[in-house]
């Protein structure tokens, strides 16, 4: 399961054009999350891997909820506040407290995609002053927001793992 929350490289200084195609490799994984659905028979939605790693239905809740109350509301803070302390997030608390398991698939993925498309065009409108403006985070220090993009994308990579683990196991 996630394990980015506690890295320490939180300021990546990208420029426009990195910065650019952060953002559209970050705009492809509600696309990547709908084709491991679309590949799975949707029976096998609430199914884990043989090492206990989230099911397709976990990941969308996980993925939306991390969206909404880490990625939006930390960014939200940066913008409005001056070095805002940004609060760690437990992924797996969250998961058991929320019952994951017994949520909707679908309705995850819709919410999840319309709050990465919000986001997406929210970071897109930003100046590069605003992009380099910081917060605390929790556990790893300084971000600017060029950091809190890495480390969404960093997010998103070992979701697409799992999501290929969890494909060749059940797809099958």
């Amino acid at each position: 399961m996630c394990k980015t929350e506690r890295t320490s490289h939180v300021n990546d200084s990208t420029g426009t054009g990195d910065f650019a195609a952060a953002l559209e490799k970050l705009g492809s994984m509600p696309a990547q999350l709908a084709k491991v659905a679309a590949a799975l028979q949707p029976s096998k939605w609430k199914m884990r891997t043989s090492d206990g790693s989230f099911s397709l239905t976990e990941h969308a809740c996980h993925l939306r909820d991390i969206e909404i109350e880490g990625y939006r509301a930390r960014l939200e803070r940066i913008l409005g506040e001056t070095k805002p302390a940004l609060p760690d997030l437990d992924g797996a608390a969250l998961a058991r407290a929320r019952d994951y398991h017994r949520q909707d698939f679908g309705k995850a993925q819709a919410v999840f995609a319309a709050v990465r498309a919000d986001l997406l065009q929210r970071l897109g409108g930003l100046s590069a002053e605003e992009r380099h403006r910081t917060g605390i985070l929790e556990g790893a220090g300084e971000i600017t927001i060029e950091g809190l993009v890495a480390k969404m994308l960093e997010h998103d990579g070992e979701h697409r793992a799992e999501l290929e683990q969890l494909q060749r196991e059940l797809g099958l």
